[in-house]
């Protein structure tokens, strides 16, 4: 069978992935061995699927759309730099989400509850919204980024809009990921 690699997010608008270009500007000067994300990369995602048959994109789609037919747009903002499992050891590195981060569990939720029916397994682990800014690869001046990362703050002036949900196929190769749009729904305006 035919499978594509792909996950459901929401987007982040241009203005406000240029100030997180910024910040990851600032904590490459860490010289540490961190995959770091890109500008075609800027999205929270909110379902991780994986390698599916192309044949179930129809119903997966089916499920965005009743979603967002039903959901009402809504705003975020980020609220600081955190790392997984702590700052002193981090393994990845992101922007933790304060305003609007229970709309995106909910959103999450009603994702999981929808796909579960179509066979999908639900998370395991509770749903933390988060933008992922890198992957740590190695131990590399490890001290240089856990000190970057104590002393960097990330302002935002602005709320982000979160509008659409999207299905995005992702292809992997050497260089990293690239992501194209299976679908992309617009939710509910308020």
């Amino acid at each position: 069978m035919d499978t594509i690699r792909t996950f459901i997010a929401v987007e982040i608008d241009s203005q406000t992935g240029q100030k997180i270009s910024e910040l990851v500007s600032i904590l490459k000067k860490s010289n540490a061995d961190i995959k770091w994300i890109t500008d075609g990369q800027m999205h929270l995602t909110l379902k991780f699927l994986g390698n599916i048959d192309k044949d179930k994109v129809r119903g997966i789609s089916e499920a965005i759309s009743n979603i967002s037919d039903n959901f009402n747009s809504f705003k975020i903002a980020f609220s600081k730099i955190g790392a997984f499992p702590s700052l002193n050891h981090p393994a990845v590195i992101w922007l933790g989400i304060d305003k609007g981060a229970e709309s995106l569990k909910t959103l999450n939720e009603k994702i999981e509850t929808a796909l579960e029916k179509l066979g999908f397994e639900r998370e395991s682990h509770e749903f933390k919204p988060h933008l992922t800014l890198g992957r740590v690869r190695s131990d590399k001046n490890m001290p240089n980024i856990t000190k970057l990362l104590k002393e960097t703050a990330f302002y935002l002036v602005n709320d982000i809009q979160i509008d659409k949900l999207t299905l995005f196929q992702s292809d992997l190769n050497p260089k990293g990921a690239i992501y194209s749009i299976i679908l992309q729904k617009y939710l509910q305006n308020i």
